[in-house]
């Protein structure tokens, strides 16, 4: 399936047996939480990024399953099953680079390449993963840093719930949640452009962007 990561379409069969009726009904597939964290240097400029994802219940069931996680079932992960196992969701192909995106004002950031920090099985019953990565780029100034997380694809759906901020200081970011119904509707214009037919993820609309939550750090400067 095109841009999708391939952690994801080693289970997307299952969860597609899973999805109600009709094209736009299923999407998105996944359920991400998502929080980022800015690290700054001296100057205050961005210099990297934290990024934690909080999996949904649905798919953390079907990656403990894929991965053989817990199979004593104590709803935790031994160290020998984190390092076999840490790292999974970072295998990303050409087509998915992360659904992170930072600017500052209107100059984009550059994000590099993801490293594996943590993971761990929730009390909840949810794996929780943090990666980090390298930003470049950013001019400085008084402008705020904005940070969105979304696919572009929508197959997986990113709310930036989880605490965000810069890491050292006490800023907290202002988050914007999408206007849901907007997005909707230009969901099904997009659909109805195309006539409704959806051959699986092929020509799903990319409207990922729509549905983006924003964090908009006005205090990195």
């Amino acid at each position: 399936m095109p841009g999708m990561p391939p952690f994801l379409a080693s289970v997307a069969a299952a969860l597609a047996l899973l999805a109600p009726a009709g094209p736009a009904a299923a999407h998105p597939h996944v359920f991400i939480d998502a929080g980022v964290t800015l690290l700054s240097a001296e100057d205050g400029t961005i210099t990297g990024v934290e990024v934690r994802w909080r999996y949904d219940e649905l798919y953390t069931l079907i990656l403990l399953q894929d991965y053989g996680l817990d199979p004593d079932f104590d709803n935790a992960l031994t160290e020998e099953e984190i390092a076999a196992t840490l790292g999974f969701d970072l295998n990303w192909n050409s087509g998915f680079e992360g659904g992170l995106h930072l600017a500052r004002g209107d100059t984009a950031l550059g994000i590099g390449a993801p490293e594996a920090v943590s993971m761990a099985l929730r009390p909840d019953g949810r794996i929780e993963t943090v990666h980090r990565r390298p930003v470049t780029g950013d001019p400085g100034g008084d402008a705020a840093v904005e940070a969105a997380v979304y696919d572009e694809a929508f197959f997986i759906a990113f709310e930036a719930t989880l605490p965000s901020g810069i890491a050292g200081t006490e800023c907290t970011p202002e988050l914007v949640r999408a206007d849901l119904d907007a997005a909707y509707a230009a969901l099904e214009a997009e659909l109805a452009a195309i006539g409704g037919a959806v051959a699986a993820e092929d020509n799903f609309p990319a409207v990922g962007a729509l549905f983006a939550d924003r964090l908009v750090f006005p205090c990195a400067r």
